[in-house]
């Protein structure tokens, strides 16, 4: 009897995911059509389950399925430096997305290590849900990145716990991203969300990263270490979804400017809002948005007009439960850092998601 029971006791179930999400569109601008990848992706999730605690891991790769240069969609940048002005990264075939590993404690909470989806996009996330457009006014995928040296996109090396108690969910974050910058971690988040009734939760989250005093003080318009605050609100049901985000930072976003007649790289500080509304049924969906983002560039060689401002309108068609066509168009009153007006955009596109999970017990 007792060597049944420790056989119950010690029972391991393993797990694996395999996952992928294809998609590509045309791409009309300025009377010129190109086709675009849309941020495609392949992954898997790996899961042990004892009889307390589950282990898990997960790697999530981008492939560039038509090796275009460029996506309009900002989740598909790959690159997950600073400072950068070029997409380098972005142009190859496969480049890496997420990697990590974590344990689920149950009622004690969830640790992660590696690079995965940061706290700032638990709260920044709640309007980040359009299939091309989207995401350029919360300060999440900043400095032509994925927001992975800031920690407040696809967060490089980091560290972090989430736990609900009730309708409360808090978390905390921890950057360790490199030894050379001169400070002990390289940059930390905090995160509460609130359940307030059924389907509507309101969250905010604060997050900082740290920067060496050399780079600080050689960087135009960087006059401190980078800061990020959101607030949002969402409601979801299985016909309606609403989002609302505010975002502001300072030291946070990078744009180009021209200093005596040369290209260079100049930090500012912003605020953001996002809306984002869609209307859900089972052979097709309404998608609605605006994204406004807002930079502080007084004391900046930039043009005063930089700002972007997006009003976006799509539809889905639903024809098999893992692949439907969509269709988005951006309506642009923006003005980009070199005084640029930024186009109107129409895609028209098709989506392929697939996963399949596969469950044992080895023990």
């Amino acid at each position: 009897m007792l060597r049944a029971q420790e056989s119950v006791q010690d029972s391991v179930t393993l797990s694996i995911t395999p996952y992928g999400s294809f998609r590509g569109h045309l791409a009309v601008v300025r009377d010129e059509i190109e086709i675009q990848e849309n941020a495609s992706r392949i992954g898997f999730e790996l899961s042990v389950r004892g009889q307390r605690f589950r282990y898990f891991a997960g790697a999530e790769l981008a492939i560039n399925l038509f090796r275009s240069p460029k996506s309009l969609n900002p989740d598909g940048n790959t690159n997950s430096g600073f400072l950068r002005l070029d997409f380098t990264q972005n142009a190859q075939v496969f480049a890496t997305r997420l990697g990590f590993l974590g344990v689920d404690m149950g009622k004690y909470g969830t640790f992660t290590i590696g690079k995965q989806w940061g706290l700032y996009y638990d709260v920044s996330g709640y309007t980040d849900m359009f299939n091309v457009f989207g995401g350029q006014g919360s300060a999440t995928y900043v400095a032509n990145g994925d927001g992975g040296e800031t920690g407040t996109g696809r967060a490089s090396q980091a560290v972090v716990y989430r736990n609900t108690f009730g309708k409360l969910h808090l978390g905390g974050q921890v950057q360790m991203r490199s030894f050379d910058n001169g400070y002990f971690i390289d940059g930390f988040a905090l995160s509460a969300q609130y359940e307030a009734f059924k389907n509507f939760r309101i969250g905010a989250t604060y997050n900082k990263a740290y920067f060496s005093d050399f780079f600080i003080s050689n960087i135009l318009g960087l006059n401190g270490q980078p800061e990020y605050f959101v607030l949002g609100a969402a409601y979801n049901t299985e016909v309606w979804d609403f989002g609302l985000v505010y975002a502001s930072h300072t030291n946070g976003d990078l744009a180009e400017a021209v200093v005596e007649q040369e290209l260079v790289s100049a930090i500012y500080d912003a605020s953001g809002i996002e809306l984002m509304a869609k209307f859900k049924q089972r052979t097709y969906t309404l998608l609605a948005g605006f994204n406004g983002y807002y930079p502080d560039v007084d004391d900046l060689p930039i043009d005063p007009d930089f700002e972007r401002q997006f009003y976006i309108v799509g539809a889905e068609y639903k024809p098999t439960k893992y692949a439907y066509f969509y269709a988005e168009y951006r309506f642009s009153d923006s003005t980009s850092s070199l005084g640029l007006d930024a186009s109107n955009v129409f895609t028209l596109g098709i989506r392929l998601n697939v996963s399949r999970t596969w469950e044992r017990k080895i023990l």
